[in-house]
C-alpha cells in the first residue's frame, strides 16, 4: 500500500511508503492520502495524527515526476482540487516526523502539519523553479506566512535545500532528533497532546489559522474571545478547573 494506516489508541499514524521512489506521491498514494485525511476528520475516536515516510532516506521527494512525465494519467496534480494533500480543515492536531528528504509536494504536505519533528538527515526545499514550474500544495503561500518574508523568497526562487539546522533556526521545524528518532519522538508528543483538551487544542488551532492568516487582528481578537466563552460552558472546562484544584491530572471527555 502507497499509504499505510496505524491506529495507536487515539493516534493516527500515516506512513508514505514507496521507499523505492523515495515516497514520492503518485496516483494512487493521492488518492489513499486522501482517503487518510477524510477518515481522521470524522473519526471521533482518532484525536492526533502523525504523517511520516517509510525508510530513512526520504519523508516525501514530491510529486513522482518520472511517472507523471511518462503518462499523463498518472498526474495526480493536473486534478489537485479533487483530493487531499494536506490536512486543511481538519482542526485536529497533526505531527509531520520528517526522516530524509522532504521536498516540493512532500515540503507542501509537511507544511499543512501543525507540528515538525525532523531527523539530522531531513532536508527542506520547494524545487519547483528548478522545473520551471509554480510550487503547488500551498508551498508559497505557507512558507511566506510562517517563515520570515527574505528567507522563504529565497527558498522559492532558489530552490536550494536547506537543512535540519537551518529549518530549526528560521522556525520551520519544530526540533531536530537524534538520528532515526523522529517518529519515536512525534508519538511522545501526540502522547503530550492527548493529556490537553481536545476540544481546547482543536478551538486554538482553528482560531491560529483562520483568526492568524485570514483575519485582521481586531477580528481575530473577537474570534478568540467567542471561543473561549463557549468553551467555558463545556464539560471537559469544568474537569480542567477540578483537576487543578485537587491537583491531579485532568481526565478530558471532548464534551
Amino acid at each position: 500500500m502507497p499509504v499505510d494506516i496505524a491506529r495507536e489508541g487515539k493516534v493516527f499514524v500515516l506512513t508514505l511508503n514507496r521507499p523505492q521512489a523515495m515516497n514520492a506521491i503518485d496516483v494512487e498514494m493521492y488518492a489513499q492520502l486522501t482517503a487518510a485525511w477524510d477518515e481522521f476528520e470524522h473519526d471521533d475516536s482518532l484525536h492526533v495524527a502523525i504523517v511520516t515516510g517509510a525508510a530513512d532516506r526520504a519523508f516525501c521527494a514530491g510529486r513522482d515526476i518520472v511517472k507523471s512525465n511518462a503518462d499523463k494519467a498518472d498526474d495526480w496534480s493536473s486534478t489537485r482540487e479533487q483530493g487531499r494533500l494536506t490536512p486543511d480543515g481538519i482542526w485536529k492536531p497533526v505531527i509531520a516526523a520528517v526522516n530524509g528528504h522532504c521536498l516540493a509536494a512532500g515540503f507542501g504536505l509537511m507544511l499543512g502539519c501543525d507540528l515538525r519533528i525532523a531527523s539530522p538527515n531531513a532536508t527542506f526545499g520547494t524545487m519547483a523553479a528548478k522545473r520551471g514550474i509554480v510550487a503547488g500544495g500551498g508551498q508559497v503561500q505557507r512558507l511566506i506566512r510562517q517563515v520570515g518574508f527574505a528567507k522563504a523568497m529565497e527558498m522559492i526562487m532558489l530552490a536550494d535545500r536547506i537543512d535540519a539546522q537551518e529549518a530549526l533556526r528560521i522556525g520551520l521545524i519544530n526540533t531536530v532528533t537524534e538520528d532515526g528518532k523522529a517518529l519515536e519522538v512525534a508519538q511522545e508528543w501526540a502522547a503530550r497532546l492527548l493529556k490537553n483538551g481536545p476540544l481546547a487544542v482543536r478551538a486554538m488551532k482553528q482560531s491560529a489559522i483562520e483568526g492568524g492568516f485570514d483575519m485582521p487582528l481586531a477580528d481575530g481578537l473577537r474570534d478568540e474571545m467567542r471561543r473561549y466563552q463557549a468553551l467555558l460552558l463545556t464539560e471537559d472546562a469544568a474537569e480542567g478547573a477540578r483537576a487543578f484544584a485537587e491537583k491531579r491530572d485532568a481526565n478530558f471527555q471532548g464534551r
